[in-house]
Parts: structure tokens; sequence; C-alpha cells
């Protein structure tokens, strides 16, 4: 007869057993598992007698999952699996966590669904059931059977399993409705509203609530700033609309632009324009798109947009807070930081790829901060100053933002002249301010429009938001030697005696 052990390598201790005798301590312990102190215990988990699974066999599947998960923490289908061991082994909370993590990567996915109304079916069992109607319009639908249970109970024609009456009326399903009954939703026309009010159990007429399309952002829409948008209509725009002339010239389009200057100055706003009056697509990548904390991740993520962009041309690639992403690697501490430098210099040159029709702008706040490799000639060769807007720009602003806004006698020229070096995000800050000394008069009982007393209440207590960049910039002109990266920065400069 063969020998039988209790316990594996790491037991603190082994009992043996053959032909029905003890020929070791009938002790065993390890971590995780239950503590035996009889023969008869040790008998029946080392197999002499009915076998009996060990606690520790789920414990060790779950550890598993665990070490898996954190290798692979974006496989969708090993975390599905994780949170249905996690809900056979009633840890609900945990699972609801994993639910969550489940709809953040994929919301409309069968599987997440499903996983979701498993862990909604105890607490709310109607909710499961939205959930579940909708896992199964959704594609590579596979039925579960607790959740065709519950679908059988709220729909008496696909199954008798419990009657009507024990079903809570909130589960209840019309007959009449195609989708209680199991069947795929009729597609709606499309122009068809999502949305419908109506009155709570009266025939009102339902209102529709029509989607509004959002508004195209282009040259037109911005105030100001004429000689930048030329400078760019000839650097980036004619070349994506008129490819032949410049490739006559040995011109391409596509290539890096780097916008740079004060906060709130609209450089994103700009990048929107540019996507637009090129008829290209737009791609808009923030600092969360691209850096997370798995070793290796954040570089396969900036790749993986620069692929992006590579199959929808022409494209407009736009990198927010540059200087975020492509931090000096001099002065940087962490070698993950250099690693994503690399790598985006990489996509830049396009080795192996092919550029062609993907204009990569880039918007920073911090010039002197990007990598100096970032700025040779073939990647952000190109770096544009977007300056605070000048005086007729604000003038206008002023004019655009107050429309619709009750008003008395307010002189705009003046105003303008008022707010040397403001952004636009400073004037929006500025007309808040006046409105609010407005508001106050007219809760007391003095209603009345804004006036100039209320914009020079606001100039008093508002200073331009630019002013610590310009500062900041001066002593980088300042000390830059014969460096012509700040000269467009140079020139603002001593426009308003600043340097």
């Amino acid at each position: 007869m063969p020998r039988w052990r209790c316990g594996s390598a790491g037991s603190r201790s082994v009992a043996g057993w053959r032909n029905g005798r003890r020929t070791g301590p009938a002790f065993s312990w390890r971590s995780g598992w239950a503590t035996w102190s009889t023969a008869g215990s040790c008998r029946r988990w080392c197999g002499v007698g009915p076998r009996v699974e060990r606690p520790s066999d789920r414990n060790l599947a779950m550890q598993e999952l665990e070490q898996a998960l954190l290798k692979a923490p974006f496989d969708h289908g090993l975390r599905a699996r994780y949170a249905r061991a996690l809900l056979a082994s009633s840890r609900q909370e945990e699972a609801d966590v994993q639910a969550g993590l489940l709809a953040q990567q994929r919301p409309d996915d069968a599987t997440t669904l499903v996983i979701q109304a498993l862990c909604r079916l105890a607490a709310d069992p109607a909710a499961a059931l939205d959930l579940y109607m909708r896992a199964r319009r959704a594609p590579a639908f596979e039925p579960e059977a607790t959740l065709e249970d519950l679908a059988a109970h709220a729909n008496p024609a696909r199954g008798h399993l419990a009657p009507v009456a024990s079903i809570p009326s909130d589960l209840a399903a019309d007959p009449a409705d195609p989708v209680a009954q199991g069947e795929p939703r009729p597609p709606a026309p499309v122009d068809a509203p999502r949305l419908q009010l109506v009155g709570a159990g009266t025939t009102a007429r339902v209102a529709a609530i029509q989607q509004v399309a959002q508004e195209k952002v282009r040259f037109s829409s911005i105030v100001g700033m004429e000689a930048l948008k030329k400078t760019i209509r000839l650097k980036i725009i004619e070349p994506f609309l008129k490819p032949g002339l410049f490739q006559r010239f040995r011109m391409n389009s596509g290539g890096g632009i780097l916008l740079y200057g004060p906060p709130g100055c609209g450089k994103t706003m700009l990048a929107r324009a540019v996507a637009n009056e090129c008829d290209a697509e737009f791609i808009s990548v923030g600092v969360s798109d691209i850096l997370t904390m798995w070793q290796g991740e954040s570089e396969r993520n900036l790749a993986a947009m620069f692929e992006r962009a590579r199959s929808q041309t022409p494209c407009v690639l736009f990198f927010d807070e540059l200087d975020a992403l492509a931090y000096a690697r001099s002065k940087a501490s962490s070698a993950s930081t250099r690693t994503v430098v690399n790598e985006f210099l990489t996509q830049l040159d396009g080795l192996g790829k092919d550029n062609q029709g993907v204009l990569v702008l880039a918007a920073t706040n911090m010039p002197w901060d990007v990598d100096d490799a970032m700025k040779r000639p073939g990647r952000f060769a190109r770096q544009i100053f977007v300056s605070p807007p000048d005086a007729p720009a604000r003038e206008e602003m002023l004019r655009i933002k107050l429309t619709g806004v009750p008003t008395e006698a307010l002189d705009l020229r003046r105003l303008a002249e008022r707010t040397p070096h403001c952004s636009g995000a400073d004037i929006d800050g500025l007309i808040e301010l006046a409105k609010e000394s407005a508001l106050l008069d007219s809760l007391d009982g003095d209603e009345r429009g804004l006036r100039m007393a209320d914009f020079e209440a606001a100039l008093g207590s508002q200073t331009p938001s630019t002013l610590e960049w310009l500062r900041t910039v001066r002593n980088v002109v300042k000390y830059a030697g014969e460096d012509a990266t700040y000269r467009e920065v140079g020139t603002y400069l001593k426009q308003h005696r600043m340097l």
C-alpha cells in the first residue's frame, strides 16, 4: 500500500501513515491550513478515508489569481475570474471593487455587465436584472444561470420557476415590452432623441430633448493673434491643404510644433482650431493618458497614441503639458522619466514607421524644462510663442463675453487699456468679479447692470496671472546668451519695457 503524507514542503512537521499505523507526529501546520490534533483527522486529510477538499486549495487559487493580476493588471478576462472567485468566497466588498475596475476598462462589455449584475444581485435585484438585460444585447454574451433564473422570475413567459405573485412589483415585466421578453431593442431612428420628458401617470405630450452638436473651434472663433495665425497657416495648415504645392519646395506636411507661453492664453484652443482648419482628426493626449505606475506601461501607451494617429491620417496629435512627458533628462531623478523621453524621441523620429500626415502639436508653460533633444530639427523644431492678448484683442474679448449681459455705459476700450498682460482667463475672472458686485446691489433691491465702477473695483483686487511667468522667462532670456530659442519672448518683453 503506498505511503500517504499530510502536509508539504514548508510544513513544520509531517505525519506519515503506512498500513493504518502512524509513523510520525500526528500534528501538521502550514500557513493557511487547518490544525489537526488527532490521528483520525490526519487520516481524513491524508486520504485514508473519505477525501475532503482542503481549505487551503481555494486560498491558493485566489493567491494565484492575485499574483497573475499583478503581472497583467489590464487582463479583462483574468479580472473577471478574480471577481467571480471573490463572490464565491463571500467577499462582497472586494468583488464590488473589481466590478468597478472592469467597468472602467470596458463599460459596455457583456462580461463586465454580468459581473456587475452578480454583485448587485443580493442588494438590488431590480438593478441586477437591468444590468443583465443590457448584457444580453452586448456582443459575445454568455448566459449566467443565476441571472437567467432571475430573468425567468421577472418574466413568466420565459419560465415558471416561481409564482408571479412572489415576484416584487418593481421586477414585474410588461408582456408587451419586447425588451422585457428578452428580445433585442429595436434600433432607434438616427434623429430620435435619447431622452424624453413626460408627465408621471399622465398622457402629456412628449417633449424631445435634442442633442446639440458641439461647435467646432476655428480661427474665426479666436480673437486677436493675427500675426500668430498667419504664421501657423503658413507653417502648418497650408501644407496639409495644398501638399502638391509644398512638395515642389521639398516641404512635407506633418512634423512637430511646440506652442509655449503663459497659462490661460489659448494654446489648447489654438491647437483645436488648427485641427479643424486642416480638416484633420484631432487626438488630445493628457498626462494621465500616458503615465502610469507600471514599469513599461507609459512607453506602451505613448507608442499606442502614435499608432492611433498614423491610422487616422491626416491627424493632429496634441500633447498638453509637454514638460511633464518630456522632462529634461539632465534634471530627471528617475530612470522611468528617461525611458519615456527616449520612447517619445523614437516615435517622433518615426523609426520603422511613417509619420507622413501626422502633425504633432504640443503645449507647455515651461519650455525650459523640456528636454533639449525634443527641440532639434525633425522633432519640435518649430517653437511658437503664444503671448497674452493685445489691447484690441482684449477689447473684442470683453465685447463678446458681455453680449447679453445687462450693462450701463461701459467704455470697453478703456477697460482693455487698463488690463495689460491679462490672459483670456484673467478677462473671464474680471467679468465674474464685476458681476458679483452688481448682483449684490440687485439683491438689496437696486437692480442694475454692470457699470465701470464694478470693473474698477474688480481691477483693484485682481492682478494678471501672466506676470509671474513673464518674470521667470525674463531671467531665462536675460541669461540665455546667443540662444535664439526665446527670441519672440524677448521681443515681447522689450515692447512692454520688461527687459
